[in-house]
C-alpha cells in the first residue's frame, strides 16, 4: 500500500483475503484460497491499514462470522475502534437467500465492521448518519462471483460519505470516485463503466 497517500481518506473499505479453514475436499473447492491468495491473520494485522485514514475517517472492514472476534481485535490493533456493523444478505438472482459457508449453520449473510480512530469524532459534513440517510442499514443484494461485493454496498458507503475521499483496498474493480488498491483491480472490468 506504499503507493497510497497516508492519513488522507475519509473512508477506507477493506476486503482482506482472510484465511479460511475447511473440513473436507469439497469445502476446499469453494474456499477463498481456491480463488485467490489469502493472508495469515498475522500478515493482515501487520498492514497498518489505519494509517490510510484521515483523523475523522471511517474504516469499513468485511469480515467472516467464524473469525469476527479476531477481526475486531485486528481492527483495534490498527488503532480503530469498532463502533457499528452491518451485514449483506446474499440473494440469488431469483431473490432467495443464498447459502454460503459455515461450521454449524450455513451463512446467508456476510458481516462487516465499521470503526473510527480511537478518540476521533466524525468531521461535520464529511459523514452522514445512516439513520438520516437510509431507512434500512442492512444490505440486500445479489451474490455474484466469489468475493464480489454488491453495488448496493458501495451505494450505501457513498451515501454515508458523499463528499469525502474513498479508498477500496483489495478491490476487484474500479469505481468512479474511489481509489482502488490490490492485485485484482481489473477482475471485473465491466463494472468500471
Amino acid at each position: 500500500m506504499i503507493d497510497l497517500q497516508l492519513f488522507a481518506f475519509d473512508v477506507v473499505v477493506v476486503d482482506f483475503p482472510w484465511p479460511w479453514a475447511t473440513w473436507s475436499p469439497k469445502g476446499e473447492e469453494k474456499s477463498p484460497q481456491a480463488q485467490y491468495q489469502t493472508m495469515t491473520m498475522e500478515e493482515i494485522a501487520a498492514t497498518r491499514i489505519g494509517d490510510l485514514l484521515a483523523p475523522s475517517g471511517l474504516l469499513v472492514m468485511w469480515c467472516t462470522w467464524p473469525l469476527i472476534d479476531r477481526q475486531a481485535a485486528i481492527m483495534r490493533g490498527f488503532g480503530i475502534e469498532p463502533v457499528t456493523g452491518g451485514a449483506w444478505a446474499k440473494r440469488t438472482p431469483s431473490g432467495k437467500l443464498r447459502w454460503g459457508t459455515g461450521y454449524v449453520l450455513r451463512s446467508v449473510c456476510e458481516p462487516f465492521l465499521v470503526g473510527r480512530l480511537k478518540g476521533a469524532a466524525i468531521a461535520k459534513g464529511k459523514c452522514k448518519n445512516l439513520v438520516e440517510t437510509l431507512e434500512d442499514a442492512a444490505i440486500d443484494g445479489v451474490a455474484r462471483e466469489h468475493s464480489r461485493k454488491p453495488d448496493e454496498f458501495y451505494a450505501l458507503i457513498e451515501a454515508l460519505v458523499p463528499d469525502g475521499r474513498r479508498a477500496d483496498i483489495f478491490a476487484r474493480q474500479r469505481r468512479p470516485g474511489w481509489t482502488p488498491w490490490g492485485n485484482e483491480i481489473e477482475k471485473f472490468p465491466e463494472a468500471a463503466k
